[in-house]
């Protein structure tokens, strides 16, 4: 009796060590976790750009006329900021950006050689604010969201034309005196990144959209950016 008793001691306590062994093992193999590093960024974005557009109801009620067939634009953005942890699952991210969004409207004449064309773009210099979360092993789940404050830096529009007979025109208008100073932009994205050594680089889908108007009160449009694309982030680990 006593034997059996000894024994049944015996392999609860081998079970019991080996459990606990299987437990460390586990917990040592297991990586998965949040990102919580402090790091420097740089980021290049690749935007399908366009707006919504809507005459000023408040003001004269403009008719939008040809720039209701305008089209997307693609537009490069680029930013260099830090990424701050927060806690174990968030990171706050800031930096100072290089922004541009814009339109873009072309036209051919079915009866001869006319046309007309042209692309505006609309520069910003912007301080972009964020929280962010990643989790997994090397190759992480990228969560963003935040908002965009962006003061104005420049305007221009590319504008092409043909007569009747062929003849090639161009111009360049850099002046436009209806445009706020500032504007604010909700942004989300969501993406892949992956870690190797003191560096990492994301790849995530970046959307854009404006919440106050880009135009200034009394003029005859109000214009909204409405934007979406590619975000492309190397990143530089600091701690």
């Amino acid at each position: 009796m006593v034997n059996r008793v000894l024994l049944s001691c015996f392999f609860l306590v081998a079970f019991s060590v080996h459990s606990q062994i299987i437990s460390a093992t586990e917990k040592k193999v297991s990586k998965f976790s949040f990102d919580t590093n402090t790091y420097v960024y740089f980021n290049v974005n690749i935007l399908n750009a366009f707006r919504s557009l809507i005459p000023n109801e408040s003001h004269l009620n403009t008719p939008l006329g040809l720039r209701a067939n305008e089209t997307p634009l693609l537009c490069a953005s680029y930013a260099i900021g830090v990424s701050i942890s927060m806690n174990k699952m968030l990171k706050i991210n800031t930096g100072l950006s290089f922004t541009q969004n814009g339109e873009s409207y072309k036209w051919n004449s079915a009866e001869n050689d006319s046309s007309f064309m042209y692309s505006s773009a609309y520069r910003y210099i912007a301080l972009p604010i964020s929280l962010s979360s990643a989790y997994g092993k090397k190759l992480k789940v990228h969560l963003s969201a935040g908002v965009i404050p962006s003061i104005f830096s420049g305007f221009k529009q590319n504008q092409e034309w043909t007569d009747s007979d062929g003849s090639e025109y161009d111009e360049e208008i850099k002046i436009q005196d209806d445009l706020n100073f500032f504007k604010i932009s909700a942004q989300a994205s969501i993406g892949v990144e992956y870690f190797f050594g003191k560096l990492s680089v994301r790849a995530a889908y970046l959307y854009i959209q404006q919440l106050n108007n880009s135009y200034k009160e009394f003029e005859d449009y109000i214009h909204r950016e409405n934007t979406q694309g590619g975000q492309l982030t190397l990143t530089y680990l600091l701690k």
